[in-house]
């Protein structure tokens, strides 16, 4: 232990106090600026993956509106689906439309 000591000693006495200084002032400083580059560099990993995330999407959108996949039956299908929930949701609106009338009213006498 004695010899790391005085290793280190010696070390910290072989530079000179400008160097000392300049490592004192700088040290932080530069740390900082590691840790900065550290984390644009895990931001950009994470850019690039999502942009080859965005561009493998792309390229599947691209190859099915090539390839014409979409069928006209099942492409009516889904509109009837469609539909047939807009009128679901229709008359539930108006159910619940009746529900808050019947409550106001109540409301009302109370």
């Amino acid at each position: 232990m004695n010899d790391s000591n005085h290793n280190n000693k010696d070390s910290i006495n072989d530079l000179h106090a400008i160097e000392l200084t300049a490592h004192s002032i700088l040290s932080g400083s530069l740390d900082n600026l590691n840790d900065n580059f550290e984390s644009l560099n895990q931001s950009q990993i994470i850019l690039l993956t999502r942009l080859r995330i965005i561009e493998n999407r792309l390229n599947s959108f691209k190859k099915s509106i090539d390839s014409n996949v979409i069928d006209e039956k099942k492409l009516l299908e889904i509109f009837d689906k469609i539909h047939e929930l807009s009128k679901r949701l229709t008359k539930n609106l108006q159910k619940l439309d009746q529900i808050d009338n019947r409550f106001t009213k109540i409301n009302e006498k109370i």
